[in-house]
């Protein structure tokens, strides 16, 4: 990916009835009810006696803590949580941008102050849960911004998103606008940053326009498991990527489905890792905070992972992100790009593709390579199971590369740079 490479809702409901609330909310008042369609006059006690008929006006009325249940329906609105609140769908509910969706108003998307327009804003030092619930974020074709959101999760808020899915997020179909995030958590821009926190289980994020899931900033952070990130696959468009973890965020990732970032932009996307922009699958960049990617799989994108540590940081004295498992499958380019800083590729199988592992060296980097391929196999790459393509210019800064224990297959490895090394082991 090198300096070139891009690092760079709708919601429908799923049928989750009766999902467990968080342990916090274990002792709470009874629930608002909410039916869409005509206003109810009914007490509040079921979707035959619904007390609301909008999603946003029961979360204006509930208590810190109140559940607020959904029944089957569509619902036109965007939403701005500002409050705890424990929001959970009964049978197919969808949350859908309204005609004419507005820029978003909370302190947090008036921090960021990009003209920000969420299907979901969660907002503060608050703990929010969304369960059975399906976000359709689509906004016209035409629509053009950096800052358009499935849900942005921000000022310190968590974000318990589980047996759901986002449909959509940016313009549908998408354009080349750098803008449509699935869920985006924290921000690295604003004075101070934003800060984010995601549990996202057992849900799919699909439909997005730049990024299906965006951790950013220091203190932001995410834990996704059993989740299926689905990107367009190839288009013309733009450089995908399914999962963003930047600028000092931290993250894990364990038994995901990560697939279809590919970008076939005319002359500027490429399998040139130094330089052509490439999509990925998993891109982390730009942080020195913990990242892992565990038994996951990793498919048919440009590349299936790439990292690369803080630049402004020291360099990293032991890994900071391990890839521990993971199953990489027809990343056409590489399965794993490796920038500047230290990564564990631990026990993965790489299938497929040009390159297995590549390391890339290049002028502006502040520090060289310094990272460890353990366990692994590889096979069926066309070009190399190890690949160090450098630019070969002056000062570009030494490193190394660890594999042990490894099976290569029969392109084993290829070297074109003047000072890193390449040392294999067999045995671990």
């Amino acid at each position: 990916m090198g300096t070139a490479t891009a690092v760079g809702l709708v919601i429908a409901a799923c049928a989750v009835v009766g999902a467990n609330r968080p342990s916090a909310w274990a002792e709470v008042p009874s629930p608002l009810w909410v039916a869409a369609g005509a206003t109810h006059k009914g007490g509040g006690t079921s979707c035959t006696e619904p007390g609301y008929n909008s999603i946003q006006a029961a979360i204006n009325s509930a208590s810190s803590g109140q559940p607020v249940d959904v029944c089957a329906g569509i619902y036109p609105e965007q939403l701005q949580i500002t409050k705890s609140v424990a929001i959970e769908g009964h049978g197919d509910v969808v949350v859908r941008l309204p005609a004419g969706a507005a820029g978003s108003t909370t302190a947090c998307d008036k921090a960021i102050d990009q003209g920000d327009q969420d299907g979901i804003s969660v907002c503060g030092h608050v703990t929010v849960s969304l369960t059975g619930i399906v976000i359709d974020a689509a906004w016209p074709a035409a629509t053009c911004s950096d800052a358009l959101y499935g849900i942005l999760v921000a000022g310190g808020a968590t974000l318990d998103f589980e047996h759901s899915r986002i449909t959509a997020a940016g313009a549908v179909p998408l354009n080349g606008c750098q803008g449509g995030i699935g869920i985006g958590v924290g921000d690295s821009i604003p004075t101070p940053e934003q800060v984010g926190h995601l549990v996202l289980g057992d849900s799919t994020v699909a439909g997005y326009q730049k990024d299906g899931i965006a951790v950013d900033g220091s203190g932001s952070t995410a834990s996704i498991t059993g989740t299926t990130v689905t990107g367009i696959g190839p288009t013309t468009q733009i450089a995908q990527n399914g999962i963003q973890v930047s600028d000092g965020a931290s993250a894990v990732v364990a038994g995901s489905t990560i697939s279809g970032d590919e970008c076939d932009y005319p002359k500027m996307c490429g399998a040139d890792g130094l330089t052509q922009t490439q999509a990925a699958g998993v891109a982390i960049f730009g942080t020195d905070a913990a990242v892992t990617v565990s038994k996951s799989v990793i498919s048919d994108s440009d590349a299936g992972a790439y990292y690369q540590a803080d630049p402004a940081g020291p360099p990293p004295a032991r890994p900071e992100t391990t890839f521990a498992g993971d199953q990489f499958r027809g990343d056409r380019f590489e399965a794993v790009q490796l920038d500047q800083g230290s990564a564990l590729v631990d026990g993965c199988t790489l299938t497929g593709g040009d390159v297995g592992v590549e390391v890339i060296q290049y002028a502006g980097q502040t520090f060289g390579v310094n990272s460890v391929v353990k366990d692994a196999t590889m096979r069926g790459q066309t070009v190399a199971s190890v690949d160090v393509l450098s630019d070969r210019a002056a000062g570009d800064e030494p490193g190394y590369l660890l594999v042990t224990g490894s099976l290569l297959g029969a392109a084993r490895v290829l070297n074109n740079s003047a000072n890193i090394r390449v040392e294999e082991f067999k045995d671990s």
